[in-house]
């Protein structure tokens, strides 16, 4: 009796609270709904507004961009143009700085990649003792890699061996001349060559690990570093090479790179005296 009784009186509270809390309820979705709705339009709002100009300089870790500058030409600075000559920023601490945070980055994919890779080498040849930033050892063969950190941007001269760097828009008239980078790593692909035997499967890459546009000229030569692994997953085209002899060739490559390991300081005076 008593159960029957009380199932009767809880049915009944809850028949009475139930449009009670129905309502509520609705009320409690109109509200959030009508919340949604309004951030959502704030939000929206917030994209299309417009940015302040800014004179910032971007950092040299920027997204880069794929896309060549068609306006950026490849040719001489004009006559009345202020022209700085660079040395491999051998002073520059700052330069040096970034320099190696951009091959920190590339250290790292290598390590995803490549069965094994060697780091800020330096090898002796007939010409003498030259630096190399990494040298990647792939199935087909060895990869040696110049890694460059740039920002503003950059296009070639009339001169091959020469590019030039400028930041035009934050309001610099300034251009810098440095080395062709691509010449600069045919005198590392050479001493590698040397060192090793290895000849067709010894190639070259230059990577830009930094935030510079480039001329379409230069497009075509370098990488991108986020567009690194692909490039090395590339086989090239050439003939098949025995897994004993690109051992071979690259334990030859790690005893020369450990015995000048030692001789950092004798390739800097090198440089040095070259550039005065």
């Amino acid at each position: 009796m008593y159960p029957l009784l009380a199932l009767i009186v809880a049915a009944f509270i809850c028949y009475s609270y139930f449009w009670s809390i129905l309502e509520w309820g609705l009320i409690g979705g109109v509200v959030y709904g009508l919340y949604r709705f309004v951030t959502m339009l704030v939000a929206s709002q917030d994209r299309q507004a417009p940015r302040p100009h800014s004179s910032f300089r971007p950092s040299a870790f920027q997204a880069e961009s794929d896309d060549p500058l068609p306006t950026l030409t490849d040719d001489a600075p004009s006559p009345d143009a202020v022209i700085e000559e660079v040395d491999d920023a051998l002073e520059n601490e700052a330069a040096l700085k970034i320099g190696k945070e951009g091959e920190l980055r590339v250290d790292r994919i290598l390590n995803r990649v490549a069965m094994d890779h060697l780091t800020d080498v330096y090898l002796e040849d007939e010409r003498g003792l030259t630096q190399i930033d990494h040298i990647a050892k792939m199935p087909w063969g060895l990869v040696v890699v110049e890694t460059k950190t740039y920002g503003g941007f950059i296009s070639g001269t009339r001169n091959y061996q020469e590019w030039k760097q400028s930041f035009r828009l934050v309001g610099s008239d300034k251009y810098y001349l440095f080395q062709n980078p691509v010449c600069q790593n045919f005198r590392h692909l050479a001493a590698v060559r040397y060192v090793t035997g290895l000849n067709d499967h010894v190639s070259s890459m230059v990577v830009f690990a930094g935030s510079a546009r480039t001329s379409r000229r230069v497009h075509n030569q370098i990488v991108r570093i986020k567009h690194l692994k692909t490039a090395l997953r590339q086989r090239p085209t050439t003939d098949y090479l025995p897994d004993r002899n690109r051992d071979a060739a690259w334990d030859a490559l790690k005893r020369h790179a450990y015995a000048n390991s030692g001789r950092a300081a004798e390739h800097l005076e090198q440089l040095k005296r070259r550039s005065q």
